[in-house]
């Protein structure tokens, strides 16, 4: 069994990770799969070879979690390719809502029986792993040529709220996009399966907790006005409503399990 990583497609790298290769047929030194993190969304395409030599597609998965143990069983005439993709990409790029995917696994011969048909005709005559990694790549390529306003739109709103998660950033979101706040909301809510209200809030504990986790602040204070709470009481509230302990509460239990 021979495996690698590479880096996806040039037009692609925005949206995907990195792509896993498995060839169970090519003779090599390791004897385990490769190690990667779960919790990815990912394509996972598995194809077996038959006696008449070409190949046939035994899966072709949206997983909107993590690919399950069982589907990385390789045998000598396997061929896996596994595109890991960046948080929210999955949905944005196939057009299926973030709650659907989250809650099942999705065959892509139920999403679009004629794309999976037409891929599996070129994965069946490809000649080589490099020609169906292509084959899968055009896949890719064609969903964002056709997604590619909603997925640049959720790209940006996520990595903007990410990076100032204070109340106003919402409206600048929608003032730089040129969208009114209705469209905005359910486009959000579809491909990213929380508001843009809740994700921001998310991102707002987020950025606080990682500031008191590794004391960079002098003051609770500082932590609420650097994060964008209205005051000290608003973040202990949030605070609160995340982790059950008050910011104090956590400092102190940090405290005595360092003694």
């Amino acid at each position: 069994m021979k495996y690698w990583y590479q880096k996806p497609h040039p037009s692609l790298s925005e949206y995907v990770r990195t792509v896993l290769i498995v060839e169970g047929f090519s003779p090599s030194g390791e004897n385990a799969l490769p190690l990667f993190t779960n919790g990815m969304a990912a394509l996972f395409c598995a194809m077996k070879k038959g006696e008449d030599g070409n190949e046939e597609i035994i899966q072709l998965t949206l997983f909107g979690k993590s690919v399950p143990d069982e589907c990385w069983v390789v045998n000598p005439d396997t061929t896996i390719m596994a595109y890991f993709l960046k948080p929210f990409a999955l949905s944005c790029l196939f057009n299926v809502p973030a709650a659907e995917l989250n809650k099942q696994d999705i065959e892509l011969s139920a999403w679009s029986p004629h794309k999976m048909n037409a891929l599996k005709l070129q994965l069946a005559y490809a000649a080589s792993t490099h020609q169906k990694i292509e084959i899968v790549d055009d896949l890719f390529i064609l969903q964002l040529q056709q997604q590619q306003r909603e997925c640049e739109i959720i790209q940006y709103a996520t990595d903007e709220i990410m990076n100032n998660s204070r109340v106003d950033i919402l409206t600048l979101i929608l003032k730089k996009l040129d969208l009114n706040e209705r469209t905005f909301q359910r486009m959000f809510k579809k491909y990213v399966g929380i508001t843009p209200s809740q994700y921001r809030r998310i991102c707002q504990f987020q950025l606080s907790f990682t500031q008191l986790r590794t004391k960079k602040f002098n003051t609770l204070m500082d932590v609420a006005y650097d994060n964008g709470f209205a005051d000290q009481s608003h973040f202990i509230r949030s605070f609160k409503e995340f982790t059950e302990i008050t910011p104090k509460d956590y400092i102190q239990s940090g405290i005595k399990k360092s003694k």
